[in-house]
């Protein structure tokens, strides 16, 4: 139940962000299995002179930060970010030097939901 928060800078339409959920959504079920239903996405829209990006990116400049429990190995994670990548190049059509993943991982003793710890609720 990946936790995922993509920071673009404002303006994009609406058709844009829902091609940006849909690749990031049909990237991590294809490499590390996540169904849409249990994931939780958030799009963070700032402006340009809150969002200072190294030389070379354009306005389409990406961040996606992905918080999800241990346990996938480094060749999972680097499919998931090679597949994301890919399919954002794909729609909405973001160039892979415009993308940044950062994959966290958190133990389920960190988490909760409904009033629950996630060692309760993720077994």
């Amino acid at each position: 139940m990946p936790l995922v928060k993509i920071e673009i800078f404002r303006g994009q339409s609406a058709e844009y962000k829902s091609k940006l959920i849909t690749s990031v959504t049909q990237g991590l079920d294809a490499s590390l299995s996540v169904p849409s239903d249990k994931l939780t996405q958030r799009i963070y829209e700032l402006d340009k002179e809150h969002f200072i990006t190294p030389p070379g990116k354009s306005d389409k400049f990406t961040v996606i930060e992905i918080i999800m429990f241990p346990g996938r190995d480094d060749v999972l994670k680097k499919s998931a970010i090679s597949e994301i990548t890919r399919l954002l190049g794909d729609s909405p059509g973001i160039p892979p030097n415009d993308v940044y993943i950062i994959m966290e991982e958190r133990t389920k003793e960190n988490w909760g939901s409904g009033g629950l710890q996630g060692t309760e609720f993720a077994k």
